[in-house]
């Protein structure tokens, strides 16, 4: 990966950089073979780029790790890429320019390439994202990436939101980062999590609990749903492409067993309830909950 100017005045010749093994994901940059990453496209445009800047936006929030909606994670999505006042917004094929005043946000480093801070990257999302993917986004830095069985540390607290909250006041979407801020929660495994415990909150259910310790098998295996309602014994098991796995498959139906066992109604949710037919969803949890003894208004 490398500059033109700096292969030019290396002796490189045009018709060598014509070569079919580059390409050029950016005016002035060079890659062997392509940049499929997004880590790759956002060190060919570092290539291009002096003086202050970062990444910023949704490309900031996608380096960061942040859950978003499909039509953000595209994988040729011009990059967000800031600059300070007075200089102009970048303009080029591929690149998103914006020009910002100086302490707009915070920088930090992924790898070499500058980044916002992963608070004052949550705060510019609001300009674009539904305010229920924010929240997503949101849970997911206060909770930390999962690995394997293991949570990594947390990208922000609540105190470094609010405090980048606050320095975005007034600007656009910043309505839409109270609403986010007062329904953020720890602990959050993923978006789909978030947008079903928002779902069923709109509609008129009492907010779940979020990984409540549940004991079963007499109290000799404790388990951690991912959404519970402890005071009408029910819970919510989100089923996404990661429990097509047939170990993880296996392992649900005992976990699913074991709480219909010690007394739960155990209600299991797939991205087809979630995102394509949420009302058929809602009617199904609503019916369970009058079983229980909990009807909706």
């Amino acid at each position: 990966m490398f500059a033109t100017s700096t292969a030019l005045a290396a002796g490189v010749t045009p018709a060598q950089l014509r070569s079919a093994e580059l390409s050029q994901p950016f005016r002035g940059t060079n890659v062997l073979g392509t940049a499929k990453t997004l880590q790759e496209r956002g060190s060919a445009c570092a290539l291009r780029m002096s003086g202050p800047w970062a990444f910023c936006g949704v490309t900031a929030a996608q380096l960061h790790g942040m859950p978003l909606p499909p039509g953000f994670t595209a994988p040729h999505r011009p990059l967000d890429v800031a600059v300070l006042a007075p200089r102009s917004a970048p303009r080029a094929e591929g690149i998103l320019g914006h020009k910002i005043k100086a302490h707009s946000f915070l920088v930090v480093l992924s790898g070499r390439l500058p980044l916002a801070h992963a608070a004052d990257a949550w705060c510019q999302l609001a300009a674009v994202l539904p305010r229920e993917d924010l929240v997503a986004a949101g849970d997911f830095l206060l909770a930390g990436d999962v690995w394997a069985g293991a949570r990594r540390r947390p990208l922000c607290d609540r105190q470094e939101l609010e405090q980048a909250a606050a320095r975005y006041a007034g600007k656009r979407g910043a309505r839409n980062l109270r609403w986010a801020l007062e329904r953020l929660r720890p602990d959050v495994d993923s978006r789909p999590e978030s947008l079903l415990r928002l779902l069923l909150v709109a509609a008129g259910v009492p907010e779940p609990v979020v990984h409540l310790a549940v004991a079963v098998a007499d109290g000799a295996i404790e388990l951690h749903p991912d959404l519970a309602l402890p005071d009408w014994g029910v819970v919510f098991e989100y089923q996404g492409d990661g429990h097509r796995d047939r170990d993880r498959y296996l392992g649900d139906i005992n976990r699913n067993e074991l709480l219909r066992a010690a007394g739960w109604e155990v209600i299991e949710v797939t991205s087809k309830d979630l995102f394509v037919d949420p009302d058929a969803f809602l009617a199904r949890v609503s019916a369970v909950l009058r079983r229980r003894g909990l009807r909706l208004k």
